[in-house]
C-alpha cells in the first residue's frame, strides 16, 4: 500500500514523517521514495570526527561539496536481509564469495572459508542484514531483482547513499550531535562485540562506550529509530556497498549524484555507514572506506536503490573471487600474500595504487589500512614488520612499480 507522498520541504525539515513506501513483489525489499533535491556532501573541516583508529581527524570525506539530484529515486527502507537474499540464492543458485573476513579471533581478524552469507559464525535471524557478500554478490542480487520485476534496481551511488542517510541532517549523525543517543538509533560497537584489533581492544578498555545498544552482533531490521526519511540502519549494523570506485577524497567528485567510475576497471569500491563492530565515530553518515570488490566480511552488507538518474557505467569482469592465482610460493612475500591477501584480488597482478607505489607507501597501506594494495582491516596487528616488508616488495615487483 502506498502512503501519501510528503513534500520535499517537510522531509528535509526533519519533521516526524512517514515517506511513501512500496514493494514491487511480496519478497522484494520495501522501498522508500526519495525526492529530487540537493545537499552538501562530505564533512566541513570544523566538523571532522576523530578517527578512533588513528587519533586524528578523518579527511577522506573532504572537501565538502554541493550535489544536486535532478530526478527522484527510491532506496531500501532496510538493508537487504538474509531472507530476501535467500530467495535470490534459491532462484539462481548463485555462488557467493568463498572467503569471509571473520572477527571472532581474540583482538584480531582472519579470512574464514567456512563462513558465508548463511553461516556467519553467530546466530543470524532471517530479518538481519545479509553479510559475507562481495560487491559482485550484491550487484548480482540487484540485477536478478531487475529481471524479476522489470524495474531498474541497482546499488546506490555514494552520493545517493549519503543524501538519504543524512535525510536533511547536516552533522555527522542523522539524530544530532550527542553520541550517547547512538544506541537509540544505530547498532554500533558496544560491550560484548568482537574486537577488530589489539588497538581496538585497548581503546575499548580506555574509552568505553557511550551507551549499550543491546546487540553484540547484527540486529534485525527495524530495531532502532529510523532517520527522518524513514530509513533504518543508515548508520551501523552493517557496512553497505555502493557502486563508486574508491577515491582517497572528494577532489573531482561528480556534482550531479552519479557514480564516480574510473575509465579502467576499478578493483576497489566504497562501503558506507559503519557496523555493529565500529565505534559511533566510525559509523557516521560521512564515514567511508575502500574495500576490494571481491571481499566479504561478517559486518559488510548492502541496500539497493531503484530508478533515478543513471549511475554511470560500472565496469566489471566475469572473474570472481577464488580463481587459481598461480602464485609462485618460492618467495617469503608471495607466501604471505597467498595466506593473507589473495582473497582481496581477482588477479595477483592487478592493483590500483591510490596512495603511492613506492615501498614505504605500500607498506603503510598494508600496515595501517588503505587503498593501495588491500583495504580490509589493518594488517599491522596480524603481520610482523618483516612480513609487511616482504609482501610490499612482492606486490611492487608484480606490478613493476620500481
Amino acid at each position: 500500500m502506498r502512503l501519501a507522498v510528503l513534500t520535499f520541504a517537510m522531509i528535509w525539515g526533519l519533521t516526524p514523517l512517514q515517506a511513501a513506501e512500496f514493494q514491487d513483489c511480496e519478497t522484494c525489499p520495501v522501498m522508500i521514495e526519495v525526492p529530487a533535491g540537493d545537499f552538501l556532501m562530505g564533512t566541513a573541516v570544523a566538523d571532522r570526527l576523530i578517527d578512533p583508529r588513528t587519533g586524528k581527524p578523518a579527511t577522506n570525506d573532504s572537501p565538502q561539496h554541493p550535489v544536486t539530484f535532478a530526478s527522484p529515486f527510491a532506496i531500501g527502507k532496510y538493508e537487504v536481509t538474509v531472507a530476501e537474499y535467500g530467495v535470490f540464492i534459491a532462484a539462481t543458485d548463485h555462488t557467493t564469495t568463498d572467503r569471509c573476513m571473520d572477527f571472532s579471533k581474540e583482538d584480531s581478524f582472519s579470512f574464514n572459508k567456512e563462513l558465508d552469507w548463511n553461516n556467519t559464525g553467530f546466530d543470524q535471524a532471517p530479518s538481519q542484514p545479509v553479510v559475507c557478500v562481495s560487491f559482485f554478490d550484491a550487484e548480482a542480487y540487484a540485477e536478478w531483482l531487475s529481471q524479476e520485476t522489470g524495474a531498474n534496481y541497482r546499488l546506490p551511488t555514494e552520493a545517493e547513499w549519503e543524501y538519504t542517510a543524512r535525510a536533511g541532517a547536516t552533522k555527522a549523525y542523522f539524530w544530532g550531535t550527542d553520541e550517547a543517543k547512538a544506541c537509540d538509533h544505530a547498532n554500533v560497537r558496544s560491550e560484548g562485540a568482537y574486537t577488530i584489533s589489539k588497538r581496538q581492544a585497548v581503546s575499548d578498555r580506555a574509552d568505553g562506550f557511550p551507551c549499550d545498544d543491546g546487540f553484540a552482533h547484527s540486529s534485525p531490521a527495524g530495531s532502532f529509530i529510523p532517520n527522518a526519511l524513514g530509513i533504518y540502519d543508515a548508520q551501523g549494523n552493517a557496512w553497505e556497498w555502493v557502486v563508486d570506485c574508491n577515491h582517497k577524497d572528494y577532489e573531482g567528485a561528480p556534482a550531479d549524484g552519479r557514480a564516480w567510475i574510473d575509465a579502467d576497471d576499478c578493483l576497489f569500491a566504497i562501503i558506507r555507514g559503519g557496523s555493529y563492530l565500529n565505534l559511533v565515530q566510525r559509523s557516521s553518515t560521512t564515514v567511508r572506506a575502500g574495500r576490494p570488490k571481491t571481499g566479504g566480511a561478517t559486518n559488510m552488507g548492502f541496500r539497493i536503490v531503484k530508478g533515478g538518474g543513471e549511475s554511470g557505467d560500472n565496469p566489471r569482469t566475469a572473474v570472481q573471487l577464488g580463481p587459481e592465482l598461480g602464485i609462485d610460493l618460492t618467495s617469503p612475500g608471495a607466501r604471505v600474500f597467498a595466506e593473507n591477501c589473495a582473497a582481496c584480488h581477482r588477479q595477483q597482478s592487478t592493483y590500483k595504487g591510490v596512495y603511492g607505489k613506492d615501498q614505504k607507501s605500500v607498506e603503510t597501506a598494508i600496515r595501517d589500512g588503505g587503498n593501495n594494495v588491500m583495504s580490509m582491516p589493518t594488517f599491522g596487528d596480524v603481520l610482523t614488520d618483516a612480513e609487511i616488508r616482504d609482501v610490499a616488495a612482492y606486490v611492487r615487483e608484480l606490478n613493476g612499480w620500481d
